[in-house]
């Protein structure tokens, strides 16, 4: 069963082989990680909903359109 994400803190987003990698970042968005980066198995995601500032690139967004994220 997929599921649905929500994003509320800033953070970025990032590919990590077949998974996501979502790092946390302050907000004022200095480098300054606030936790540690959580993986997001890809086979698990169903759509995302993201609701703070938001690191990404255009790689990444390939990548979701490849999985139908």
């Amino acid at each position: 069963m997929k599921k649905t994400y929500y994003l509320f803190n800033p953070g970025e987003l990032e590919r990590k082989d077949n998974t996501l990698k979502f790092t946390p970042i302050s907000e004022d968005g200095s480098e300054n990680s606030v936790g540690g980066p959580r993986y997001l198995p890809v086979e698990d995601i169903n759509e995302f909903y993201v609701f703070g500032s938001l690191r990404a690139n255009s790689s990444l967004y390939n990548f979701l359109g490849q999985k139908d994220i």
